[in-house]
């Protein structure tokens, strides 16, 4: 929501998500995440306001089934984590409006990823598709999933395709990429597919938090490797020498497959392929983040 509208209705803004109250109405942000305001605290005209701006909160999908309930119940809430599967990757969709044929929306799903899928809800118009990928070996093509989907619902939908991880991140990498998705529909840059290492950039746009910094630089260098001095002078020569690895190996003494090692344990880490400038580019930035930091 708008900084300024925050500031404004600060004293009426509800920060409890579970609080029921016949006081509170609830309403979607520029987000589409729902925003409580306890109208005994508002003026009419502040109401009138309010109501203008944002749309009314509608009920969001229930789970079907109690693996999609658990799953709901553990990102969502203080549920326990589930045993499988052991590693995820999450489908993020946000809709420019509600589809009424939820049913037809799960079999489309199911169809195209050979299901059946696991599909949490965050809204009636934002959810998550949880995916099995301990055996994954080659990604669908989303371009062509969303393009086949915003047609046959006559919708306009934006993914943001995830990272594999265990199933013990879930959590923590279910706010992050979501958080990445906000920093999208913000920047109104959607109706089209994303990777995770695509949309960070859009989340750096933004005035970053300091919590956000740090989930950042957690996301791409985990406490070992930030505590791995040799990897991180090996990382900061391999840019200056503008990623060519024979020459950074070089510069720091070093056979080229020692560096080259450096390289890949990085890339098994967290995903991010570093012979790719958009990847590369996104390691280079917490870099600088943890040298500003230090």
């Amino acid at each position: 929501m708008n900084e300024k509208l925050i500031k404004q209705f600060k004293h009426a803004i509800v920060t409890n998500k579970t609080e029921e109250h016949e006081s509170i109405i609830w309403l979607e942000d520029e987000t589409r995440q729902p925003v409580g305001f306890l109208t005994d605290q508002l003026t009419e005209s502040e109401l009138l306001l309010l109501t203008m701006l944002f749309q009314p909160v509608v009920s969001t999908p229930k789970p079907q089934g109690s693996n999609e309930e658990h799953w709901a119940h553990f990102l969502l809430a203080k549920g326990d984590q589930p045993r499988d599967p052991k590693i995820i990757r999450m489908i993020h969709f946000t809709l420019d409006k509600r589809i009424d044929d939820l049913d037809s929306f799960r079999d489309v799903w199911n169809n195209i990823l050979d299901g059946p899928v696991i599909i949490v809800w965050t809204s009636s118009t934002r959810g998550l598709i949880i995916l099995d990928t301990t055996m994954e070996e080659e990604l669908p093509d989303f371009i062509s999933i969303n393009q086949a989907i915003a047609s046959d619902f006559y919708i306009d939908m934006t993914l943001l395709v995830g990272s594999s991880h265990e199933i013990e991140h879930a959590k923590e990498q279910f706010r992050w990429e979501s958080a990445c998705l906000d920093a999208l529909i913000k920047a109104k840059v959607i109706h089209r597919v994303f990777y995770e290492y695509e949309a960070i950039p859009y989340l750096l746009l933004e005035p970053i938090t300091f919590e956000l910094r740090e989930q950042f630089i957690n996301r791409l260098l985990d406490e070992e490797l930030r505590s791995d001095k040799d990897f991180l002078k090996s990382m900061k020569v391999y840019f200056e020498h503008n990623l060519n690895i024979s020459a950074a190996a070089k510069a720091l003494h070093l056979h080229r497959n020692s560096l080259q090692y450096r390289i890949d344990k990085f890339t098994e880490r967290t995903n991010f392929d570093l012979r790719q400038f958009t990847h590369a580019s996104l390691l280079y930035l917490a870099l600088l983040l943890l040298d500003t930091r230090s």
